[in-house]
């Protein structure tokens, strides 16, 4: 946690890219800066004590795309200059007290006598994210609000803003996401709302008139409380109320039947019981007493015969039932536990079922089960027979599977134990180990960043059938019935990250990657960069040295997360892009991109980088200090080449790199293929010739 005021910082340089201070305690304000924050291309300062008024200058830095100064204390009127900035895309300044109206321009303000230089047109914004939500900002919408083409989410929730929603708000045509929730706004719901709508809510406010028949596939709560006036037609579910009637009926006229049936049924059985009895009762009156009590020992006989099957048929179904060999789960970081089941349990938490422990004692004698061993769905009817499950997060929806090398259940997925090993950009990477050992790597996306279930279906089936030794292969996935329940699932790993090899081997104590090592590190990486461009033409789009494994046995490298980008929400996809810029992966050419998507020639330049990584030992997201300044990795290396200065860039972990005899020459071959790669894009060699030229250098 960090505390002080911000606005001591004075000095910060131009050539700061990333600035990420968020949930700390800092207070001041942002610095009234000019001449800084030119390569600036990311300001995260969310959930701190930040007051004072937004400079203007926020809105003029060149680079800028990303601003998130949420839960602050914030407050004055928004920048104008925010909604033209030429690379912003995303603006979160929601949960702070800004005040005014929204800076665009309404469509008569070019006939005006006077100019508000503060209120500018946004033809030119490359805004694709807006949240201004839990602010006082007030007056009507803008009809301005329609220039911003890009938007894909905009938040003005909990505000007071009144007037009529414009008709021009029909022109976001990528609108995915829309709240204008809790405010004031009156008049009609404006037709023409893109059909793709994913989030859509105006309750809390003042609307009238009839719901758009594209919007009518929301719930009640999108429109209602609020709205009194507003009406939802009512065409379809008409109809569907006269059948639904009709079905009532039906089942009044059902239930009336079956409850003569059951009384008639009630009435015979008395008659029959009584008939028994009395002829019972007669026949006992004939038995002499030791005939009575012949018969009645072979009654107690029989009942306890049929207990002991009873009991012995429960206890071999228990031993049989793979759920019986499941045990108890835990949330990651919490350890099995085997109390009776009343305990109490945590959130997701699947207690045994009674009687399974000494099942388990049993099975853990023999070999571990294999997974494919018996069909999932034999599988699944055992566990809906014997496994108590107390938790909501049981994995109850979809799951499937790419092929028959593991097989398992998504309720033996839930009863897995797991733990975090990782949290990215698109979500939190656990371990889950299975009941006979077998490891896997589960990936819980972001809520709001898989496609519709349609498109991801078909986009990760297709990434499903890659193979290649060394790729981390997928296999399966989940969908479930809430949002946040998107879930990928690969093979387990035991590898270290590059990224970790590199920056933190003395912490763990790895040891340090011979030149032969690296070389072989990155002629694994471009043999599969070769394979997804050549033979599936498909970009990994997210290789990054965090996503490059090394075995630690061989050392060979394994890589991950590839296409993702192919599954992602154009949210999804912005902040994937984001962050590989934030990390130093993006090449340039996508600072002039409006909407930059990961290519065949962005997958060159990011490994480019990663051979700089791998010559220099520093990562890619390292500000390097110089006497003149500060410079990325990147812009050091191409330094030292023209100040013919390469030898102090190779990393002095590399066994006879500071010998008399200098850098081993795989060394210059691998820095000459870097160089090549982080060229313009014009510029850059395909893939196969890069990984051609590392070969030659093995040989």
């Amino acid at each position: 946690m960090l505390y002080g005021n911000l606005s001591v910082a004075r000095t910060w340089g131009n050539y700061l890219q990333m600035v990420d201070l968020s949930s700390n305690r800092l207070t001041g304000s942002w610095p009234n800066e000019t001449t800084q924050f030119l390569r600036l291309t990311s300001l995260r300062i969310s959930n701190n004590l930040l007051s004072g008024e937004l400079p203007i200058v926020l809105g003029t830095y060149p680079e800028l795309i990303f601003i998130d100064l949420s839960i602050n204390q914030l407050h004055g009127p928004l920048p104008g200059n925010l909604f033209t900035a030429v690379k912003l895309t995303f603006l979160n300044l929601s949960g702070n007290s800004f005040t005014g109206t929204l800076p665009l321009r309404n469509s008569d303000t070019k006939n005006s006598t006077s100019i508000d230089l503060s209120i500018l047109p946004v033809q030119t914004s490359n805004l694709s994210y807006v949240d201004l939500s839990s602010n006082f900002l007030h007056g009507s919408l803008p009809m301005g609000i329609g220039d911003l083409s890009a938007l894909t989410l905009l938040n003005l929730r909990q505000n007071n803003f009144t007037g009529e929603i414009p008709r021009t708000i029909t022109k976001l045509k990528n609108l995915l996401y829309i709240d204008l929730s809790s405010n004031n706004f009156n008049g009609s719901i404006p037709d023409g709302l893109p059909d793709d709508l994913v989030e859509f809510n105006v309750s809390y406010n003042y609307l009238s008139g009839s719901v758009p028949s594209n919007l009518l596939k929301f719930p009640d709560s999108s429109f209602h409380p609020g709205n009194e006036l507003l009406v939802l037609p009512r065409s379809e579910s008409l109809n569907g109320s006269d059948k639904s009637d009709e079905a009532r009926h039906g089942l009044k006229r059902g239930i009336l039947y079956a409850l003569i049936i059951c009384v008639v049924v009630f009435v015979t059985g008395i008659i029959a019981l009584l008939l028994v009895h009395w002829k019972i009762s007669s026949w006992k009156s004939r038995e002499k007493g030791t005939g009575q009590g012949k018969h009645v020992g072979q009654v107690q006989s029989a009942q306890r015969s049929a207990e002991i099957s009873t009991t012995e048929m429960h206890d071999v179904a228990l031993e049989s039932s793979p759920s019986a060999e499941y045990g108890a789960v835990s949330l990651p970081g919490k350890e099995r536990r085997h109390e009776a089941q009343d305990a109490p349990i945590d959130a997701a938490y699947f207690n045994e079922p009674a009687g399974s422990s000494s099942a388990r004692k049993d099975s853990t004698k023999s070999s571990m089960p294999s997974l494919s061993s018996s069909p999932p769905d034999a599988r699944s009817q055992h566990h809906h027979s014997i496994l108590r499950v107390h938790s909501p997060d049981k994995l109850v929806g979809d799951l499937h599977l790419f092929d028959n090398s593991v097989v398992f259940t998504a309720e033996e997925l839930s009863c897995a134990p797991a733990e975090i090993i990782g949290r990215s950009c698109h979500g939190t990477s656990y371990k889950a180990t299975l009941d006979n050992g077998y490891m896997l790597t589960v990936k819980w996306l972001k809520e709001g960043f898989a496609k519709s279930k349609k498109e991801f279906s078909r986009e990760i089936k297709k990434l499903g059938s890659v193979r290649h030794p060394n790729l981390v292969p997928l296999r399966g996935y989940y969908w479930g019935p809430k949002e946040h329940e998107r879930i990928m699932i690969s093979d387990y790993a035991d590898a270290t990250s590059l990224s970790t090899y590199l920056s933190e081997f003395d912490e763990r104590n790895l040891p340090p990657l011979s030149a032969g090592q690296r070389l072989n590190i990155a002629i694994d990486i471009a043999r599969c960069l070769d394979y997804l461009h050549n033979e599936r033409v498909i970009p990994h789009g997210n290789i990054k040295s965090s996503n490059v494994l090394i075995q630690n046995s061989t050392p060979s490298a394994l890589v991950t997360d590839y296409s993702l980008h192919r599954l992602m929400t154009p949210i999804g996809m912005a902040e994937q892009v984001l962050n590989a810029g934030a990390l130093g992966y993006s090449p340039p050419e996508f600072s002039s991109t409006s909407k930059p998507c990961p290519s065949l020639k962005s997958d060159v330049y990011a490994f480019g980088v990663i051979l700089l990584e791998l010559l220099t030992g520093k990562i890619a997201g390292e500000i390097i200090c110089m006497n003149d300044g500060v410079v990325d990795l990147t812009d050091w290396v191409r330094m030292l080449d023209l100040e013919e200065r390469v030898s102090e860039c190779y990393d002095r972990h590399i066994t006879g790199v500071e010998s008399s005899e200098g850098a081993p020459q795989a060394l210059d071959g691998m820095l000459r293929i870097a160089l090549r790669c982080i060229r313009s894009a014009s510029e850059r060699p395909e893939v196969r010739t890069v990984f051609e030229d590392l070969l030659s250098l093995s040989s």
